[in-house]
């Protein structure tokens, strides 16, 4: 028997979100968002546990036995996770999908989420279906598509010594929908890569302040993660989930800059105080961030630095923002 000479390769794919309108179902001439992916990975479509039964005592039938060892589908979470470069539209595609609010100001309120469950076979604009084009085991010209994925997690990422000072984000998602290895075609409104020309980059920052004190930064990381947990199964229909559950969110951050009189002063500080990281395109704020602890990187260029954060809403109403990453300029 012949060896099959088809293939795979991150060069030939492109990696599109596609808005859904139910979940459950992927569509093909609804809006979708071609991501300027850098790196990518994802659960393959046969993922899954073997549930084994315990061993038996006694002589005479201590091994396993075929009928005591089953594939476990009830249970599965695909997995699915990118890192892109960060253009306005990306930005605003990713959040959308974490936080539902994709216009530019990109605001995650202490009120959010305002849904934390969705069911099969309901209209629903929040869970995606995440193509990839030719990634199918059969290779060129048969896509990979993962249905009703629902964003766990977004970390944004600068270093003004790597990558040109492009910053870069990393989004993650689950779907517990069995992906699928067929052509998509899509017909919907496309965000297309030659659209995306701005970029979040380290060295257009004009404001890089902590609690109102210039820091000389040298990186930084922001992250908004969130849990999600599928519920039950549909043992008839592949085993898909009968909907999806999330939890609360958490964000976090680090930030990397020269230790200097001007960080002492905005460590110093036990209450939630101003974040503002801004390129006048691009911009980050925290009204309510606490430092967690800070430390020392003791390098030969100078000393840095680290100072961990926690973003948190000003509790005087929910409505107020835990974090915005402004594209709107």
């Amino acid at each position: 028997m012949a060896k099959s000479g088809t293939f795979q390769s991150k060069h030939n794919v492109a990696v599109k979100i596609i808005t859904e309108a139910t979940i459950g179902t992927s569509p093909t001439d609804t809006a979708f968002t071609t991501m300027p992916v850098t790196d990518f990975s994802f659960s393959d479509a046969f993922k899954h546990t073997l549930s084994v039964a315990p061993s038996r005592v006694g002589a005479g039938g201590m091994t396993q036995s075929d009928d005591m060892v089953k594939w476990q589908k009830h249970d599965v979470l695909w997995e699915v996770s990118m890192t892109f470069h960060a253009t306005a539209q990306a930005i605003n595609r990713i959040c959308l999908a974490l936080f539902g609010d994709g216009d530019g100001s990109n605001a995650l309120l202490g009120s959010m989420p305002s849904v934390t469950a969705y069911s099969h076979g309901t209209s629903n604009a929040v869970p995606v279906t995440l193509l990839f084009e030719n990634s199918a085991h059969d290779g060129e010209a048969v896509d990979m598509y993962f249905t009703s994925c629902l964003c766990t997690g977004l970390t944004l990422t600068g270093d003004i010594g790597s990558n040109g000072g492009v910053v870069t984000g990393t989004a993650t998602f689950v779907t517990g929908y069995k992906p699928t290895e067929a052509a998509l075609a899509t017909t919907g409104t496309e965000t297309t890569l030659t659209s995306q020309s701005t970029v979040f980059n380290m060295h257009d920052l004009q404001t890089t302040s902590l609690d109102g004190e210039d820091l000389l930064l040298y990186g930084f990381d922001v992250a908004i993660a969130r849990p999600v947990n599928r519920i039950g199964h549909d043992p008839n229909n592949d085993f898909r989930p009968m909907g999806y559950s999330v939890g609360a969110y958490e964000v976090t951050g680090n930030l990397t800059c020269k230790r200097d009189g001007e960080v002492d002063d905005a460590i110093n500080n036990e209450a939630g105080m101003a974040l503002d990281l801004d390129t006048t395109v691009f911009q980050i704020v925290g009204d309510k961030v606490f430092v967690d602890e800070a430390g020392i990187s003791f390098d030969d260029d100078g000393w840095k630095q680290t100072i961990p954060l926690r973003f948190t809403y000003d509790s005087s109403a929910t409505s107020n923002d835990v974090i915005t990453i402004s594209t709107a300029g």
